[in-house]
C-alpha cells in the first residue's frame, strides 16, 4: 500500500512517517531530501536560484540517489548526490533556508515527482509498500493513495521542534530565527504557483501541536489500519 503524510516544515511529519513506516513494516520515502539535495547542487556550482532554466537543467544534469533501507533498520534515508553521500550537508541552515527558492520551480517539480514515483514504485514492488512524506504527496505524486494524512502545528510549535533538531546537529541558530525561516517557508509553500501546500482530497488532518510523536504514531496506525487491505 502507499499511504503519504503532508504538511508545513516542524509539523512532524518525518519523524512520525519514518516511525509509522517502521510500525508497519513497509519503506519511508523522505521526499523533500531530493529536493535538499538538488538546493545543494545548486549551491555547490554557484547558480543563480532566480534562473529557473538553470536549475532545472541543473536537475536533469545530476543524480540525486536515496537509500531508503529496509523494515527494522530504524528508518533512516541515506542521501547521494552524484555517488556522494550528502545525507549531513543537506541539513544545513543555508540548505534549509534556499530549498523554497528552488522546490516551486516547476522544471524541477517535475523532474523530481517522476523520480519520486519511480521509487515508490520501487519500493512497493520490493518491500510491500512506502510511507512517503513531503507537502505534495498526496495531492500531486501519489493522488491515488491508500491512506492521505496532513499533520499540522501553530508556527511556534514548529519552529521550537525545528530549532531543537538543528541543535542537537550542532548548527548554531536563534530560535527567532527558525521562526522566521519557518513562516517564510509556510507563505511561499502555500502560494506557489505549482503544487501548493494544501490539504489533499481525502486526507485526514491532525494538528500535533499538543501531542507527542508516540501520540501521533499510534493514532497514524490506527487509521492505516482501519484502510488496509486483509
Amino acid at each position: 500500500m502507499i499511504v503519504t503524510i503532508d504538511g508545513p516544515a516542524g509539523s512532524g511529519k518525518s519523524t512520525a512517517a519514518r516511525r509509522l513506516a517502521e510500525r508497519l513494516g513497509i519503506a519511508y520515502l523522505d521526499t523533500g531530501a531530493m529536493y535538499r539535495a538538488a538546493t545543494l547542487a545548486a549551491i555547490r556550482r554557484r547558480i543563480d536560484l532566480a534562473d529557473h532554466q538553470a536549475l532545472a537543467d541543473l536537475v536533469r544534469d545530476i543524480d540525486i540517489g536515496l537509500d531508503c533501507g529496509r523494515p527494522g533498520d530504524g528508518g533512516q534515508t541515506r542521501v547521494f548526490l552524484d555517488g556522494l553521500e550528502v545525507t549531513r550537508d543537506i541539513r544545513s541552515a543555508e540548505v534549509s533556508e534556499k530549498t523554497s527558492r528552488v522546490a516551486p520551480v516547476p522544471g524541477v517539480r517535475n523532474e523530481l515527482v517522476a523520480h519520486q514515483r519511480r521509487i515508490g514504485a520501487e519500493l512497493v514492488r520490493a518491500i510491500g509498500g512506502v510511507v512517503s512524506e513531503g507537502r505534495d504527496q498526496g495531492s500531486v505524486v501519489f493522488p491515488d493513495a491508500d491512506a492521505k494524512f496532513f499533520l499540522d502545528a501553530s508556527p511556534e510549535v514548529r519552529a521550537r521542534r525545528r530549532h531543537q533538531e538543528m541543535a542537537a546537529d550542532g548548527e548554531t541558530i536563534t530560535y527567532e530565527q527558525v521562526l522566521h525561516q519557518i513562516v517564510t517557508r509556510d507563505g511561499a509553500d502555500r502560494s506557489r504557483a505549482v503544487a501548493p501546500l494544501i490539504v489533499p482530497d481525502n486526507a485526514q488532518v491532525l494538528d500535533t501541536s499538543g501531542m507527542d510523536i508516540d501520540a501521533v504514531v499510534d493514532w497514524l496506525a490506527d487509521r492505516v489500519r482501519e484502510k488496509r487491505p486483509r
